[in-house]
């Protein structure tokens, strides 16, 4: 049962996001001449040049793209990718009379990067895909351990120099900067609020126990030792590792500095936490 309810919930998101991302393209990007990131910028740059449907170019670029999907990537990616991506293509056709009217610059840039950007967001949130570039950098980084946002990056910069060489560069900042929009929001989306800091205190063996205890007590945080030794010194060393909000840095470090001065600390941005604690994400066996 617990399955079932999970992939509705996927199916429901996919539907959400993919109406955002058609009705951003229709209602705001096409009239003003814009492209998104994708194959979907693909197919609406060849929208402009010849005038076909945005629609049905979508799924005519992505049989080449799921024929290979079927030799390297799962069947399970693949359906909910299908099924998202002919989600996009009905959409794209049931919003093409659409049109938000506005000139401004400033409100076409943030609708259009916003209701992109969300609906990429709950796509990505639900776990779901809607094809296109991200099967091509799913197997990138399956077969070259390049990352999927810097596949990603490169296919978004080869649309964007098309742009540039056939729309000329002021309409093509402006592609550029609702797609950075659309971006924000999408990881905002996907991570929420849940940014954290991860920070590992290198200290010694007389003040290591004091500062753990001082951390569970005052923050409420769990914290991991882990018995280090200093490679010039030759010391034994002991360094916290621990995750907390970035409202509770202050205070931590306040913390580290009562007991022990000379101790190192790095903190490093924390995008998301799983896993048991406040405020963490709980785990899924999804």
């Amino acid at each position: 049962m617990p399955k079932i309810k999970l992939d509705i919930e996927r199916i429901i998101f996919i539907i959400i996001g993919t109406f955002l991302i058609a009705l951003s393209t229709n209602a705001i990007l096409i009239p003003n001449h814009l492209l998104s990131g994708g194959v979907n910028g693909i197919a609406t740059f060849l929208h402009f040049l010849f005038n076909w449907n945005v629609g049905l170019l979508v799924i005519l670029l992505n049989i080449p793209l799921f024929i290979l999907a079927l030799f390297f990537l799962k069947r399970h990616f693949i359906v909910y990718s299908l099924f998202g991506m002919l989600m996009l293509s009905a959409w794209l056709e049931v919003t093409k009379g659409i049109q938000i009217a506005t000139t401004n610059t400033l409100s076409i840039i943030l609708l259009g990067g916003v209701l992109n950007g969300f609906g990429s967001g709950i796509i990505f949130r639900g776990d779901g895909s809607t094809g296109g570039s991200d099967i091509v950098a799913k197997i990138i980084n399956k077969h070259f351990s390049i990352s999927m946002a810097t596949v990603t990056m490169v296919i978004n910069a080869i649309i964007m120099i098309f742009s540039i060489f056939f729309f000329g560069l002021d309409l093509s900042i402006l592609t550029l900067s609702t797609m950075f929009v659309a971006s924000r929001v999408t990881h905002f989306v996907v991570d929420g609020l849940n940014y954290k800091r991860t920070l590992f205190i290198i200290t010694t063996e007389l003040h290591y126990q004091v500062m753990a205890n001082d951390i569970m007590s005052e923050l409420l945080r769990g914290v991991t030792i882990i018995p280090a030794k200093g490679a010039y010194t030759g010391s034994d060393k002991f360094i916290l590792y621990t995750t907390i909000s970035i409202q509770e840095v202050a205070k931590i470090k306040h913390i580290v500095a009562h007991h022990d001065p000379t101790a190192f600390v790095t903190i490093t941005p924390t995008a998301q936490v799983i896993g048991n604690g406040r405020g963490f994400l709980p785990n899924t066996n999804d």
